[in-house]
């Protein structure tokens, strides 16, 4: 059985902050404000953890 790693959610992002990149986040909350931001968020889970 593998060990289990522990990392951070983020639940309010500054993702273009250089810290994030070293911050061993291994999830995020991205709210929306709307349904026309879905497809952007869609987009951004994509780019990073695809």
């Amino acid at each position: 059985m593998g060990t289990v790693g522990v990392g951070l959610v983020d639940c309010h992002c500054h993702l273009s902050d250089p810290d994030f990149d070293h911050a061993n986040i291994v999830a995020l909350v991205a709210v929306a404000e709307h349904s026309g931001e879905f497809e952007k968020i869609i987009q951004l889970s994509e780019r990073i953890w695809m």
